[in-house]
């Protein structure tokens, strides 16, 4: 673990628990070449003993029969279920079996800490990352935020001692959430986002999208553009998509009704690199984190298991590797302008779930129904919450691409399987034919985010159901795709 992250534990730990004051604090050359100086480990023992003795205080943890607590021995499996329980839960009913455990286990499998009860080996000491997984599951939030803790705090091993569990479930128990929940901050971070910081994060009902509309009120026309989104590795930190704010504009905000800010508005608009065509009615802008820029997907709790190692945490003032970085937020139902070259503007809207697909930054626009980009014709992107590095393309002819096959996979979901690995999300927002030999016709549209590789998975719209036993006959609708001879029969 680093010294910071260290400095920040300790700090943290101190602030949760109320207790004495830190032993002092340099960093020193030692310190800055790698080796922690003696007043860090100094305090961060201290740190050990007083979150073991918060927890004493709360019921959670007990001496052994000769009356030591023993922080440095290794916890069981049973032992950690007890401690997640009780500091993360409520304390649970009694239990008609006679082992002291039985009772937690049970109430860890009641709230799905625990799948298979079956094979738990209460005695077996605890593992890392089981314990981030309960500890995750009693939050209602990502394991890579509660790993990110248990690094901050120097719980690097398999295993993990009943005082490293301690100041883990600590600096959980902030992380619990609150219908009370209250602002602590707020800040533009550019013109389409805020960061606010609360108190405790919000319960999920509170992080939905009308409920947060609601709950958020802002003069002046602003409003919420999509849900705030708890950020990962902090405790209560959350991205808040806007639309557009206004130039040299103080908000006020009144949240719930009980708290009243005033925010200054940012004119920073997100920096993009480039934009190309995709599609005979479809472009795309990208960007680059090598450029300071980070599409908010990769850095959010609700994502973070998704992402696989494009998942990051921020560091302090939303820096990455030492480099401060602009944040996309979410781009839902956004816009932008495409003006063809001696013509007439054309408003573009967002293709969902395209802003950060494949380890990519690449949001896509498209054309109004019916309109496609004309072969020969430049064309310029614009927009009032982005600017571009290079904002034009000439269009070509992209060839649609190429159904091969299309296979069932229950009554309501089909396996659309292209000739070719597109390499990108191309069908967001794409939908299929289905003409039955019974006379019947059925729409199927792309499940976002599905695709792998060359399949993405097509739902039936409507309430509509396969027949068994009836021929489909496979086309695109509209020119997005080709499809010659395409069909399957119902099972």
């Amino acid at each position: 673990m680093n010294i910071i992250q260290r400095k920040t534990a300790i700090a943290a730990l101190t602030a949760i628990i109320g207790g004495g004051a830190l032993l002092p604090f340099h960093m020193t050359t030692a310190s800055a070449a790698g080796t922690a100086p003696q007043s860090i480990a100094a305090a961060f023992n201290q740190q050990v003993d007083q979150a073991v003795q918060h927890l004493v205080k709360k019921g959670v943890l007990q001496g052994y029969e000769d009356g030591k607590l023993r922080a440095e021995k290794d916890v069981t499996n049973a032992e950690l279920v007890k401690m997640i329980v009780l500091t993360l839960g409520s304390a649970p009913e009694a239990s008609e079996s006679g082992k002291w455990y039985t009772k937690y286990v049970e109430k860890a499998v009641a709230n799905g800490l625990i799948t298979d009860e079956e094979s738990f080996q209460p005695n077996q000491l605890a593992d890392r990352g089981e314990a981030a997984a309960m500890i995750a599951k009693a939050l209602q939030r990502d394991v890579n935020s509660v790993r990110y803790w248990m690094d901050g705090i120097g719980i690097s091993q398999t295993k993990l001692t009943r005082g490293e569990t301690a100041q883990l479930l600590v600096l959980s128990e902030q992380a619990i959430r609150k219908e009370t929940a209250q602002i602590q901050s707020i800040k533009a971070l550019n013109a389409i986002t805020f960061e606010v910081t609360f108190d405790a994060p919000l319960t999920l009902t509170d992080e939905e999208t009308a409920v947060a509309t609601a709950n958020f009120a802002f003069d002046n026309g602003l409003k919420l553009n999509n849900q705030p989104r708890l950020k990962t590795g902090s405790i209560a930190t959350y991205i808040v998509p806007v639309h557009t704010m206004k130039a040299d504009t103080v908000y006020t905000l009144n949240y719930k009704g009980k708290q009243t800010f005033k925010v200054d508005s940012s004119q920073q608009k997100i920096k993009l690199n480039a934009t190309r065509q995709v599609a005979m009615d479809t472009f795309e802008v990208d960007s680059f984190r090598a450029d300071g820029v980070i599409d908010y997907g990769y850095l959010i709790s609700a994502y973070a298991g998704g992402r696989g190692a494009n998942a990051v945490v921020m560091g302090e003032n939303n820096t990455l590797d030492g480099k401060a970085m602009q944040i996309i937020s979410s781009l839902a139902s956004r816009q932008a302008v495409l003006t063809p070259e001696g013509g007439e503007p054309i408003t573009v809207n967002y293709v969902g779930f395209t802003q950060s697909t494949d380890g990519k930054q690449e949001p896509k626009f498209r054309l109004p129904a019916g309109m496609t980009l004309q072969p020969g014709v430049k064309y310029t992107v614009s927009s009032d919450w982005f600017t571009l590095d290079s904002g034009s393309f000439v269009a070509g002819t992209i060839e649609p691409l190429a159904i091969e096959s299309v296979t069932q996979t229950d009554s309501a979901t089909l396996n659309v399987t292209l000739k070719a690995d597109p390499m990108d999300e191309l069908f967001a927002y794409r939908s299929i034919q289905l003409k039955g030999s019974d006379g019947t016709t059925l729409t199927a549209q792309y499940k976002v985010q599905t695709r792998k590789g060359a399949v993405g998975v097509f739902e039936l719209q409507n309430g509509g159901k396969l027949a068994a036993g009836v021929s489909y006959e496979v086309t695109p609708a509209g020119s997005w795709a080709a499809a010659n001879s395409v069909s399957f029969t119902a099972n």
